[in-house]
């Protein structure tokens, strides 16, 4: 076929348009960056007989071409699936028609006809020589009004990128062509905050390499992302990408080979940035454009193995039952859109989810909270798929644990001028013990700045961090681990059980005269603790005394060396000048622990015991 013959034999001007459209139809517009923003305005700003009593349909909106106003009353009404920030306000106030729907639910709206279409305005992509056009950064149902709707126009627009997957449409799909050289809506980059830049270090921990990550548009997902940029073999599946998949690219995080079994490079169906990166993913075949249908189909993502969601919220309940959600959120980055990439996470082979938060609202008031009692909209039940719960005060592992364990780590990542009345309150409801024991000061001298992750032989993963009070049950599974002999060679004594009134004594720590580091794993989405070792101050003694314990099964692999030579960094550090450690002759493997290291250390035996002095520089 000749291109230009059949492009030039439908292209129409503004006018034109305003001749095909009668009054009342109903008319689907492409959406969020991809809005057809020349045709929107020549109709609202136009005075045509025809344009009166539409229907816009628009699966969500940014910008303001799309503004009511009562100089547009009796010439349309926006018909959306989302409120998002820029309409939130009229819908409020009855100027728009709502339909609640998640994205699964639209292309089902739309291919059932049950909700009309009588025209569909998409933007796209010059054609090429073979007349396809790319219907670009918005690749959502698009598809399907070109497929449904009687009358479909292509506002081709030079600046609209050309993007790879199925994202195209050939010229003989589409009744008539305007044209437009109006840039496509972008989203101002700017700096995340302090608080973002430390839950998105935290979350960072959180992804291994090879892991395939869902991330969003906002400054929470842009520091997120500032900290994967040195892991390796990631990929991207999620519905919305911005600009931090430019640096995720460039800095080799995603490589260039990555398998598509795996989730493949970068998967999404929308594109909402700077225009540097509307030009990069332009003919960049590491990004691949799907359908809503297909990519976000729950049974498609479970499958896709170290699948990483991260959903950002406005407040949750203290047993992770439960969340707030941001007003402003729109359908691409609102919690109805990310909630079905989390419950496939949920679902997927070492899969993870992921709620981050800012432990405190702008008036100071707690994001973790007892109940959401006051909360009048935006509250949405988890459905139990939290697995982490992240602020910038560290991260609660939720999976597997009861609701009095839940609290106690919720409470642990509070800000530490809520968590003594949040912990009040726990007691109150039952949701924790009556004798529970939670000193505030402790929770604010505890060191984040410790936390580590050390690989060690065989692949063996562990996380280092201070002690903290949640780690009651995990300390005391640790501890039911050891057989009799190796209890007594840690504690000296005949040790046959240490229930909650003793092991939350144990875990509850000031981390000045006693620090205590926690070795932990994750094997089958659970955490436990492999590890401890801790200096305590004995005030009769005036002494500050070393020891560790580890789980026999991970026993050999360096572990106590690690622990050793990190807590007599930490002490040093903290300007103690020397460690003791009193350790039973027949405990040879402490003893050789304890002579590989490298601080300067004398020996000798005093009633029956090794003790060993370290001089700390």
């Amino acid at each position: 076929m000749n291109v230009d013959k059949e492009y030039n034999s439908k292209l129409i001007n503004a006018d034109d348009l305003l001749e095909l459209i009668k009054p009342g139809n109903r008319i689907f517009l492409s959406s969020g960056a991809a809005i057809p923003a020349h045709s929107v305005d020549s109709i609202l700003a136009s005075d045509h007989p025809n344009i009166q009593d539409l229907e816009m349909i628009h699966l969500f909106t940014l910008g303001d071409h799309l503004g009511g106003g009562p100089e547009h009353d009796h010439k349309f009404r926006l018909k959306t699936f989302n409120i998002g920030e820029s309409i939130s306000q009229e819908f409020h106030e009855g100027n728009i028609d709502f339909i609640p729907a998640n994205l699964i639910e639209i292309p089902v709206l739309l291919g059932s006809g049950s909700v009309g279409m009588d025209a569909a305005i998409v933007t796209a992509s010059p054609p090429d020589s073979n007349g396809f056009m790319s219907l670009g950064v918005a690749v959502d149902v698009s598809n399907i009004a070109v497929e449904q709707a009687p009358l479909v126009i292509a506002e081709v627009n030079p600046t609209m990128p050309v993007t790879y997957g199925e994202t195209l449409i050939h010229i003989n799909q589409v009744n008539h062509v305007i044209e437009s050289d109006r840039p496509i809506l972008e989203r101002p980059w700017k700096m995340w905050d302090p608080i973002q830049e430390q839950i998105g270090w935290h979350i960072a921990n959180l992804i291994g390499d090879g892991s395939t990550v869902v991330l969003h548009a906002g400054k929470m997902f842009d520091a997120i992302a500032s900290h994967l940029k040195s892991k390796k073999n990631l990929g991207i599946y999620t519905n919305v990408i911005s600009d931090w998949a430019i640096d995720l690219v460039e800095s080799g995080a995603v490589p260039y080979n990555r398998s598509h079994y795996r989730g493949g490079q970068i998967t999404t169906s929308y594109c909402y940035g700077t225009r540097e990166l509307y030009d990069y993913v332009d003919r960049n075949p590491i990004f691949e454009f799907y359908p809503i249908p297909r990519l976000a189909n729950p049974f498609v993502i479970g499958r896709i193995p170290n699948l990483i969601s991260i959903m950002n919220v406005k407040k949750i309940d203290i047993s992770g039952e439960s969340v707030v959600f941001h007003s402003g959120d729109s359908l691409l980055t609102g919690y109805e859109s990310k909630f079905i990439f989390a419950m496939g996470a949920a679902l997927a082979k070492r899969g993870k989810t992921i709620i981050a938060l800012h432990s405190v609202a702008p008036d100071g008031t707690s994001n973790i909270v007892l109940s959401h009692d006051h909360e009048k909209e935006h509250v949405r039940a988890t459905l139990g798929i939290a697995r982490y719960v992240v602020t910038e005060y560290g991260v609660a592992n939720l999976f597997g644990k009861s609701i009095r364990e839940r609290v106690l780590s919720l409470i642990d990542i509070a800000h530490p001028d809520h968590r003594e009345e949040l912990m009040e309150k726990a007691r109150k409801n039952g949701y924790a013990y009556k004798d529970q024991i939670y000193v505030v000061q402790y929770a604010k001298n505890y060191p984040a700045d410790i936390e580590t992750v050390k690989t060690f032989s065989e692949g063996l993963e562990v996380k280092f961090r201070p002690i903290r009070p949640s780690d009651e049950d995990m300390m005391r599974r640790l501890f039911y681990q050891f057989s009799d002999e190796s209890k007594y060679l840690r504690y000296f004594t005949r040790v046959s059980a240490m229930p909650h009134k003793e092991m939350q004594k144990y875990v509850s720590i000031d981390y000045i005269d006693t620090f205590s580091i926690v070795g932990v794993i994750t094997r089958n989405k659970i955490e436990e603790i492999i590890a401890e070792g801790r200096y305590a101050l004995y005030p009769r003694e005036k002494k500050h005394e070393l020891a560790f314990i580890v789980d026999e099964e991970f026993q050999g692999k360096g572990i106590a060396s690690f622990l050793a030579e990190y807590l007599i960094k930490i002490a040093g550090e903290r300007s103690i000048k020397t460690l003791y450690a009193n350790v039973l002759p027949e405990n040879k493997k402490m003893l050789a622990v304890f002579n590989k290291m490298p601080a300067e250390h004398s020996s000798k035996f005093i009633e029956g015991v090794v003790s060993i002095r370290f001089n700390l520089k």
